[in-house]
């Protein structure tokens, strides 16, 4: 899955003052409040619906991790 520029925009900025994610299997690296400012992006900017259980730090540690989760839930990014 291609991640889009938005997402991926959002994902480095949430991460300053580290460098922006070059590979999709690099850890994102996102603290607590970052996780959830990226569920709320998900949420309300791309339209998907992440479920409580869905909430582990697994689903968010790399963009691949990110992909597999929103793959997960049969719709397409982008």
């Amino acid at each position: 899955m291609e991640i889009p520029d938005k997402l991926l925009n959002f994902i480095n900025e949430a991460r300053q003052p580290l460098p922006p994610v070059n590979d999709a299997d690099e850890p994102l690296r996102l603290d607590s409040l970052a996780m959830m400012r990226l569920v709320s992006f998900l949420e309300s900017e791309l339209g998907y619906t992440v479920q409580d259980e869905e909430l582990a730090l697994g689903n968010f540690e790399t963009l691949r991790a990110v992909s597999r989760l929103l793959e997960g839930k049969g719709e397409k990014l982008g």
